[in-house]
């Protein structure tokens, strides 16, 4: 017995002491030698400072690329070769603007965060409007967007028109609709549905399909409201002091379990990048937004965040149709909803140029670093730039 105890602890040993000798997964690769980098700094209305990465190509389409929830603009400029969308574009002649909604980045490109007590809403009434308007003050033309996931629904908000009113009720202001709409070439939206889950008639609601499910969400809806109190923050796995940097070999680890298979499709993944994903690309959010995200759960649509009563709150899906940019959507066989996407994006916003693209075998997150990018999403998006732009032309 204690022959067969030793010879286990050797070979237990063994193996840790090769896996401390491998090389630190997700390191750094120079993705962009010869572009020329900027920095950038737009000043929203309420008065915190976003700063933006910008691969300059003055006289080009200006490209402004928005993250998702718990992320930030490096999920869309991490630097591993072959999965930099910013970089991409780049490199085919658009002038790119990285962006960070508020509280997120990474120095020197950390967008403020103020006192964290920030929602949906006011990514939308307020850094959206900062990032679109310094972005066609500095070039003089019209921003195309990217979103992915969050970023793709604060596009659908921002061309809503939604402001704050006196009373602190989200309202659509017409005059807003019309401006917004004017200031932007287009967009491409990647897994960005008009809802934050999935009707409760529709098969994707396991969850929700019970009393039961829908009791645990509003539980949850509590415990948050009590934490806002408390600490309006939610802090993410990254950062320079996060898991990432400080176990690199264990993050590593968690980022290719079953903890991360909603994140993304894990065989259309590679562990560096997604280990370069969780170093880079994962961000804090505040508890509000984590609140108006669990009540988009309960209610099956994005609202207002319930500083007012819910029964008067603004309902993003309900005004889908004021949205008419033209637009790309772009989701995968393996995302959250693509059947969700087509129905309640896709097909319910009023723009007369509007194409549906679902991919196979891309899950939410692999839609900007799975392994075929490359060759699957970043050229549809750039070919649709390209569209969008000529038809644009025509109509001038």
């Amino acid at each position: 017995m204690d022959r067969w105890f030793g010879a286990s602890l050797a070979l237990y040993a063994t193996f840790v002491y090769k896996g401390l000798k491998t090389p630190i997964p997700g390191m750094d690769q120079d993705v962009s030698s010869g572009l020329d980098v900027r920095l950038h700094e737009f000043v929203t209305a309420d008065g915190l400072t976003l700063r933006l990465k910008r691969y300059a190509n003055p006289g080009a389409v200006p490209v402004l690329l928005t993250h998702g929830f718990g992320g930030n603009g490096f999920t869309m400029d991490l630097p591993r070769v072959g999965h930099n969308m910013a970089v991409y574009l780049a490199r085919r002649g658009c002038d790119v603007w990285v962006s960070s909604f508020r509280g997120c980045g990474r120095a020197p490109y950390l967008s403020e965060g103020g006192d964290w007590s920030h929602s949906f809403d006011h990514l939308a009434i307020y850094d959206a409007s900062a990032l679109v308007d310094g972005i066609t003050q500095e070039t003089g033309r019209k921003v195309f967007w990217v979103g992915h996931s969050m970023g793709g629904i604060v596009l659908y908000m921002y061309l809503q028109g939604v402001r704050f009113a006196g009373d602190g009720h989200v309202v659509s202001d017409p005059a807003l609709v019309r401006d917004r709409h004017d200031k932007l070439l287009g967009g491409a939206t990647l897994g960005a549905a008009t809802v934050l889950c999935w009707p409760y008639n529709d098969p994707s609601s396991v969850g929700m399909s019970s009393e039961f499910g829908r009791q645990l969400a509003r539980s949850e809806v509590e415990i948050l409201r009590i934490k806002e109190e408390v600490t309006p923050r939610v802090t993410g796995m990254g950062g320079p002091d996060g898991l990432p940097h400080r176990h690199p070999r264990l993050a590593m680890a968690i980022t290719r379990s079953p903890f991360a298979a909603g994140a993304y499709n894990r065989v259309n993944t590679d562990k560096e990048t997604t280990m370069c994903l969780a170093r880079w690309g994962t961000d804090d959010v505040s508890t509000a937004m984590w609140v108006q995200r669990v009540y988009g759960v309960i209610d099956g649509h994005l609202t207002q965040y319930p500083s007012v009563p819910r029964g008067s709150l603004y309902d993003y899906a309900a005004n889908i149709p004021l949205v008419s940019l033209p637009i790309l959507f772009i989701t995968g066989d393996h995302d959250h909803g693509p059947a969700i996407i087509k129905r309640y994006a896709y097909g319910c916003v009023s723009s007369e140029m509007k194409e549906f693209l679902q991919l196979p075998e891309y899950g939410h997150i692999d839609l900007l670093m799975g392994k075929h990018v490359e060759r699957d999403v970043y050229p549809a998006i750039s070919s649709w730039i390209e569209k969008v732009e000529l038809a644009s032309r025509a109509r001038q």
